[in-house]
């Protein structure tokens, strides 16, 4: 189990990376990962200092996404959509969920994040707890070790 305190400096990496951006760029993204990143699947509890990350960026006017592994049957998305909702989780602005005919997490990941940037957003940083939640196209890495 990952301490408190680990998710409590990487909320404050994220706010600060969040207070430091220029202004002046409207299309500023966080891209979240849910599993184990926003929330204990196995519980389904949020994990606070990230969530608390997230309505900070929503607050000040940056765009937040959500990139999750879970595969996108609809089935499944609305599973997901709910299980946010019940917890709070509102008002990001994309969901990105793997096709099911995509195998390979780190490839969907990267073409995700490329498909943001490509959409005109120009993200700041991704966080996630394993290696292909964050990366190229991901803005500044913040990995949950």
């Amino acid at each position: 189990m990952i301490g408190n305190d680990i998710y409590l400096k990487k909320m404050i990496d994220g706010k600060l990376i969040i207070d430091k951006r220029d202004n002046r760029i409207k299309t500023h993204v966080a891209i979240f990962d849910i599993d184990d990143t926003i929330l204990k699947p196995t519980q389904n509890v949020l994990i606070e200092p990230i969530y608390e990350l997230y309505e900070y960026a929503r607050k000040n006017g940056v765009y937040t996404i959500f990139i999750t592994a879970r595969e996108g049957s609809n089935e499944n998305m609305d599973l997901t959509i709910k299980q946010l909702k019940s917890l709070g989780i509102i008002g990001y602005d994309l969901l990105y969920f793997r096709p099911p005919y995509m195998d390979n997490v780190k490839e969907y990941k990267t073409f995700a994040r490329k498909n943001v940037k490509q959409s005109g957003y120009h993200a700041l940083f991704s966080i996630g707890d394993m290696k292909w939640d964050v990366g190229k196209y991901g803005g500044i890495p913040i990995l949950i070790e």
